[in-house]
């Protein structure tokens, strides 16, 4: 019976010892599939840091190709003069102004005229022709001195 009884303390022992044993190692387990999962996303995050990495050294490639607007509106102020300019209610004097001329709002006759007060036998009338037979028709019709020979 002392036999059985330090059986019973053996096994008790051993079964506690796997209990907690098995507990542990459930532990540990989940703990590993943490560290596991926290690498798989540590890979993802290089990765894109080294993506986002190669898109910023992209856009400096292409900034030192074709600056931006605010380097080119830097520019322009560093390079502008400190004076004013002539004053824009004055066109400078040789050119047009932009606004707008009468020409540009006043509606113009009809191309084509209903009636035909002017003389049909004018130059302007007759068909258009090529220059060799406007040339002979017109040395036939009247001789044009030229100013220039």
């Amino acid at each position: 019976m002392r036999q059985f009884s330090i059986l019973l303390v053996f096994v008790v022992a051993f079964g506690g010892a796997a209990v907690l044993y098995e507990q542990e190692s459930r532990k540990v387990k989940g703990v590993l599939s943490q560290i596991t999962d926290l690498q798989a996303k540590l890979g993802d995050m290089q990765a894109e840091i080294n993506r986002l990495n190669a898109e910023l050294e992209a856009v400096k490639l292409a900034d030192r190709r074709r600056p931006n607007l605010n380097t080119i509106a830097s520019r322009v102020l560093k390079n502008a003069p400190a004076e004013p300019s002539a004053p824009a209610s004055q066109p400078p004097s040789g050119t047009r102004s932009r606004g707008l001329v009468a020409g540009d709002v006043t509606t113009t006759g009809p191309a084509i005229r209903a009636n035909k007060s002017e003389s049909d036998d004018s130059e302007w009338a007759r068909p258009t022709v090529d220059a060799e037979a406007y040339e002979v028709q017109s040395e036939a019709d009247t001789p044009i001195a030229d100013p220039y020979q």
